[in-house]
């Protein structure tokens, strides 16, 4: 399966490597620092339907996404295949990543919990219940 055919929203070195010989193109890329020494990728390729970024993982997944130690070699991945837009590098959590479609919950900064639980939800929830304040007494 070559990385045209991907149906996840996860990259493989290879699936990279696939499209790009078969023509296609890297048309952007940032990186997510989730600690000073684990760094993440995200690319959008346009071989893919969407505008959706997909996050580089290990050989088939076997490990989950793939960390980088330091940011010049998470850089240094991303400049091998040919890609000379600007990289910006985001903190987990920055809430500029929600403007990235398909960008994971963990680097979104919210728990797989919260996340289950915002796509179950069909309705509003109740309203709050109104407490009365206690007026402060000068004393």
């Amino acid at each position: 399966m070559d990385g045209r055919e991907r149906l996840d929203n996860a990259f493989e070195e290879a699936d990279l490597r696939s499209g790009l010989k078969d023509g296609g193109q890297v048309l952007g890329a940032f990186i997510v620092a989730r600690s000073e020494e684990d760094f993440v990728i995200y690319l959008r390729c346009n071989w893919i339907r969407g505008r959706g970024f997909r996050i580089i993982r290990t050989w088939r997944g076997s490990s989950g996404d793939r960390a980088f130690k330091n940011l010049q070699s998470a850089w240094g991945f991303v400049r091998k295949f040919n890609f000379l837009g600007r990289v910006t590098v985001y903190p987990a959590g920055d809430p500029e990543l929600r403007q990235f479609v398909g960008v994971s919950p963990k680097d979104l900064g919210e728990s797989v919990h919260m996340v289950r639980a915002a796509a179950v939800a069909d309705e509003a929830p109740p309203p709050l219940a109104n407490h009365a304040t206690p007026e402060l007494s000068p004393g």
